[in-house]
């Protein structure tokens, strides 16, 4: 028979996972979602910072990362003018509140640029710190939107391959579409499990952005066996670019314009779809620490 302090001890043990079970259903990461397109001029910025702040209206926490290290512009598109980046963070001149920052909006940024591209150099000290740092921002925000580089480099494969989700921007030219289906190639072949998003910029109208997003994803499915989600297209209107020659969010300067509503309409099926797949328990967001995490450990391997 077993004794009473081994019958105590079975109590406790269960007691103690039972705890840890609650706790590890409470704990909320942030979603990861990485917009990128197959080749520069597609507006893959402005949309990165719009769907932000429309989910941003919807309630969402939302932190935008500009991760585009060669054009790097979030900054430029706000007006605003950033006194630090992650670079400063990675060297200990400052902490990651000091370097992010809270726009009006309802938006916070953490401004990238060359400091990107020193996350493939840190020692192990320096890894440490970064990722705890990181870690802090988990559960605190809902998404974490980045705003990749374009085109199918080494890097720009290593911020998608570590995200949640992708969001693959094209527009109707063959040569964009020719430029996005080499993305979603390479996220096929390297076995990413994400959603895989689809939004098609700059149509005429929303016959063109129906017929070539379901183009899209026919070829996708047939020759990738992929199942990529439309989550919509945007109109072409020349407020959009007036909005970026007075360093705005379109979807503030002209809220009643189709390219918002049509903005609204992504940044909802954005949200939809990201629940229905936590509900359905396929793959929960793994959180900003953990995408740091994967991102490093591809860059230092692409650096061997």
């Amino acid at each position: 028979m077993k004794s009473q302090a081994d019958r105590l001890r079975e109590i406790a043990l269960t007691v103690k996972q039972q705890i840890e079970s609650e706790m590890s259903k409470m704990v909320k990461n942030t979603r990861v979602v990485a917009v990128s397109s197959g080749k520069g001029g597609t507006g893959k910025s402005t949309l990165a910072l719009n769907i932000s702040i429309t989910l941003a209206l919807h309630g969402k926490n939302v932190i935008l990362l500009d991760a585009d290290m060669g054009l790097a512009n979030i900054d430029i598109m706000l007006g605003i003018v950033p006194q630090y980046n992650i670079y400063h963070m990675i060297q200990g001149k400052k902490t990651l509140r000091e370097i992010i920052l809270s726009h009006p909006s309802g938006i916070d940024i953490i401004p990238g640029g060359s400091g990107i591209s020193e996350l493939a150099n840190l020692s192990k000290e320096q890894l440490k710190r970064v990722l705890i740092e990181l870690g802090t921002l988990d559960g605190e925000y809902d998404f974490m939107i980045i705003d990749t580089g374009a085109g199918i480099s080494d890097n720009v494969m290593s911020f998608l391959l570590a995200s949640d989700d992708v969001l693959v921007v094209a527009t109707p030219e063959p040569t964009s579409i020719t430029d996005a289906y080499g993305i979603v190639k390479g996220l096929s072949q390297n076995r990413f499990k994400g959603n895989l998003f689809l939004v098609v910029n700059r149509v005429a109208d929303s016959r063109e952005g129906v017929l070539v997003a379901e183009k899209f994803r026919l070829v996708c499915q047939k020759f990738l066996n992929l199942d990529i989600k439309v989550l919509g297209y945007v109109t072409n209107e020349p407020m959009v670019q007036e909005a970026i020659k007075r360093q705005k969010s379109f979807i503030q300067v002209f809220p009643q314009s189709v390219a918002t509503r049509n903005i609204y309409e992504i940044s909802e099926k954005l949200v939809l779809q990201t629940c229905e797949r936590e509900a359905g328990k396929e793959i929960k967001p793994k959180g900003i620490k953990n995408f740091f995490k994967k991102l490093m450990s591809f860059t230092k391997t692409q650096g061997e």
